[in-house]
């Protein structure tokens, strides 16, 4: 995982998954080790203040990630358009490296 790359860019990945405890408990031993908590939000309540789309026709919730600067502003905003539509982490860094310079 590039969790270091992010960190060297004063970054900090803090996931918001849609579920109980449970099943963020599993997510959270299996990707971030420890590394960094994975939030969840039982009652989607997250999820529906940033508009995160749910289609059922392509298996549910779409991804979504947000870059939000030390004042709590959004300087980036990404909606998937499917399940596997997720920002490659490279791309991301390279946006991180932009907003630092």
């Amino acid at each position: 995982m590039a969790y270091e790359r992010f960190q060297a860019l004063k970054t900090e990945i803090i996931p918001i998954l849609v579920d109980n405890l449970k099943n963020v408990q599993k997510m959270e031993s299996k990707y971030a080790k420890g590394k960094f908590p994975i939030l969840y939000d039982e009652k989607n309540f997250v999820a529906k203040k940033l508009h995160q789309e749910v289609k059922l026709l392509k298996l549910g919730r779409l991804p979504g990630m947000l870059i939000v600067d030390k004042q709590g502003l959004v300087q980036y905003a990404y909606y998937g358009d499917n399940m596997a539509d997720i920002p490659k982490n490279r791309d991301v860094l390279e946006i991180l490296a932009t907003m630092q310079s």
